[in-house]
């Protein structure tokens, strides 16, 4: 090699771009993660949109027939309360132990 192809040789190896560019990378990996949460939030807020929709056009029909279903399980509460109290102090004791 003569020293013309060494010095140029020299200069392509100082310029030649990096097996991973780590900067561009993380900047298509945040760009998908904006772009799924962006696509996530919409989808939320067209269920939200949807729900209030359907609960505005049915609600009060609703209320007017559970009217009668809650009055007739107003005897049932204590018992309620009390399955309702048993099933939690299950799933609090039955949760996986945290790795310390």
């Amino acid at each position: 090699m003569t020293d013309a192809e060494t010095k140029l040789a020299a200069f392509w190896a100082e310029t030649e771009a990096p097996a991973r560019d780590l900067v561009f990378e993380l900047g298509v990996d945040q760009a998908i993660a904006r772009r799924r949460m962006l696509v996530d939030g919409a989808i939320s807020v067209v269920a939200v949109a949807m729900l209030a929709g359907v609960l505005t056009a049915v609600g009060p029909d609703l209320l007017a027939g559970a009217r009668g279903f809650v009055t007739s399980l107003a005897a049932a509460g204590p018992a309620l309360a009390a399955v309702a109290a048993i099933g939690g102090a299950m799933l609090w004791l039955g949760r996986e132990p945290e790795e310390a």
